[in-house]
């Protein structure tokens, strides 16, 4: 797309006066409105100066001219001011979004230039703001459960840890791993395998509270950080709940094929002296114990 039409408005620009585009359609007004009536005035003042006899019969005729053009121009410095809001809106909703990601609520009902501006206005904002969002939630999930990725996950935990450091509470974080996940993709295939990962973070996911968090650490493995902030709900029940609930309700593959999960769980608590290194270290050795052991799951205190 061009620049077609900024012939007036750069040549204007290029004088440097007026420096404001409403200055330059004040200037374009003014000369449209009173260079007729300058020209006027002066032909009156020469029939005048050279026949006053001539203009004896109306003496207010000069006057009247002259409050005619202040007046009307006066109402054409309003109009066209009142004219510019839609440029106005449109700049400050620009200034807003970028300033404050503030989506602005610009009129689309006008169908004129200015009208179009706005509506358009509006639209690119909406879209930039929606695909921003999108790639925002890319950034953070994990696109086959839409749980936390491990770079998000890394980040809570750092997060969860400090807080930890603050108030005194609980974190136990648990290391999950799919039993026989490889298999799986070898007997049934990788869609198949896609499945399960989704069906177990699904069961995962209904069986923690509503404080605690799920992210996906890559591969058949889970994260999970359970707050233990009431003695009514421990953390023992919550890993209970989500191995029961595991085995009673078990995936559809594909092919409609039904196949009963199993997960082993290792659990590290954590109360603020720990490093959060150490604390995920102790989770998944915790966790490759129980594997040994065909346990369930293992929580260290």
């Amino acid at each position: 797309m061009g620049n077609e039409g900024l012939t007036t408005y750069t040549l204007l620009s290029r004088f440097g006066f007026p420096r404001s585009y409403r200055g330059k359609i004040m200037l374009v007004g003014f000369l449209g409105t009173h260079v007729p009536l300058i020209a006027v005035v002066l032909y009156l003042l020469y029939l005048l100066i050279a026949s006053p006899s001539s203009l004896k019969a109306h003496p207010g005729v000069l006057a009247g001219l002259l409050a005619a053009t202040v007046l009307g121009f006066a109402a054409t410095l309003w109009a066209l001011g009142s004219l510019l809001a839609p440029v106005s809106l449109s700049s400050r909703a620009l200034k807003g979004y970028l300033g404050e990601r503030r989506l602005p609520e610009l009129p689309i009902c006008f169908t004129d230039e200015a009208g179009r501006l706005m509506a358009d206005v509006r639209y690119a904002l909406e879209n930039l703001d929606a695909t921003i969002c999108s790639l925002e939630g890319l950034s953070v999930t994990d696109p086959l459960t839409g749980l936390l990725n491990r770079r998000e996950v890394e980040k809570r935990l750092a997060e969860d840890a400090a807080k930890v450091r603050r108030s005194g509470n609980a974190l136990t974080l648990a290391v999950v791993d799919v039993n026989g996940f490889k298999s799986i993709n070898d007997t049934y295939g990788h869609q198949a395998g896609d499945v399960c990962i989704r069906h177990v973070a699904d069961v995962i996911g209904r069986n923690i509270r509503q404080s605690d968090w799920l992210g996906r650490w890559g591969g058949d493995e889970f994260i999970i950080a359970l707050h233990d902030a009431s003695p009514f709900a421990a953390t023992e029940l919550v890993l209970q709940r989500i191995v029961s609930d595991l085995k009673d309700s078990p995936a559809r593959l594909p092919r409609g094929e039904e196949l009963v999960l199993a997960i082993t769980l290792g659990a590290s608590r954590h109360s603020g002296e720990a490093d959060l290194r150490e604390l995920l270290s102790k989770a998944d050795e915790a966790m490759y114990e129980a594997k040994r052991e065909d346990r369930p799951w293992i929580l260290r205190r």
